[in-house]
């Protein structure tokens, strides 16, 4: 879980700037230009510097003068702080903490080419790293940096554009042979007051590749009646494409980040998704432009 997060002088934001997340459910909140989705381009951004090892952060920089990043996150119960600064040209410091009983105890510690680490055999890794890029990407496969590193990559799972998910999750439906996922489905039609009673996702043939059939049952006045999947509402097409991922997050204790939530779907859905998150140790971070008030922790932007 996110707890807070640290952003100075990257995209939008020239002013440092703390992003207080101590929750499991957590709505960032604020009109256009306030900087909301660029927070999710940055964690975006930190993901692919450390799994590609390139410095996708350069671009954005809002100026010549150094930019920060700083994460603070919980992981099996143990509480670790991430961070790194940085220009253009080098990182000019980075480093890893974690807490034992409230103390903060070092991992590595970086400044400029000198390091500190509480274990020597990180040492050799570091005499290969290059200026520009981040040790935590050399080190990533060494005992818990591998931890840290596997949160920052592929626990936090960003969409920012919902329709971007359609495909993988009816990639995810059709191999649900067991209908694993069904009962949740189903559930929240039903709570929503949509007469949706099954569904069906077969995947097809479509040339040189793979495409999905899906199909939906109504029931309406006693009557059951099929309607594809582009047929449905918007909402009703959107809600299926995120439940296998919001069940992911919450089964997998994953960090679930969804731009936009209030621009597809009514406060009515959004409070049954908050619900699902609710005596969970999954994460949902959701970022809305409405002055609608959510039984969640809020961040307002202005």
């Amino acid at each position: 879980m996110i707890i807070e997060l640290e952003i100075e002088n990257l995209f939008s934001f020239k002013d440092k700037i703390t992003f207080d997340m101590n929750s499991n459910i957590v709505n960032i909140n604020g009109p256009s230009n306030s900087g909301k989705t660029n927070l999710l381009k940055i964690l975006n951004a930190v993901s692919l510097f450390l799994r590609n090892n390139e410095n996708y952060l350069n671009t954005y920089m809002y100026n010549d003068k150094h930019s920060s990043f700083k994460i603070t996150f919980l992981k099996n119960n143990t509480k670790y702080i991430y961070g790194f600064t940085l220009d253009k040209k080098q990182i000019s410091r980075e480093y890893l903490y974690y807490y034992d009983e409230k103390e903060e105890n070092i991992i590595f510690e970086r400044i400029n080419k000198s390091y500190t680490f509480n274990d020597k055999k990180l040492k050799d890794i570091s005499k290969v790293v290059l200026d520009n890029r981040l040790f935590l990407s050399y080190a990533k496969d060494y005992a818990i940096l591998k931890e840290v590193y596997t949160f920052l990559t592929l626990t936090i799972g960003v969409c920012l554009d919902v329709n971007s998910i359609i495909e993988p999750a009816f990639k995810l439906y059709s191999k649900d042979i067991n209908n694993k996922l069904k009962p949740y489905v189903l559930d929240l039609y039903k709570k929503i007051n949509v007469n949706i009673i099954d569904y069906n996702v077969k995947s097809i043939m479509l040339g040189n590749g793979i495409g999905y059939s899906t199909k939906f049952k109504h029931n309406l006045d006693d009557k059951n009646y099929i309607i594809d999947y582009g047929d449905e509402s918007l909402s009703n097409r959107l809600i299926f494409a995120l439940i296998p991922f919001i069940l992911k997050s919450i089964e997998e204790e994953k960090v679930l980040i969804i731009d936009n939530l209030d621009s597809f779907l009514n406060n009515r859905i959004i409070n049954e998704i908050i619900n699902m998150f609710k005596n969970s140790k999954g994460q949902i971070v959701f970022i809305t432009h409405s002055d609608s008030e959510y039984d969640c922790k809020t961040v307002k932007l202005i």
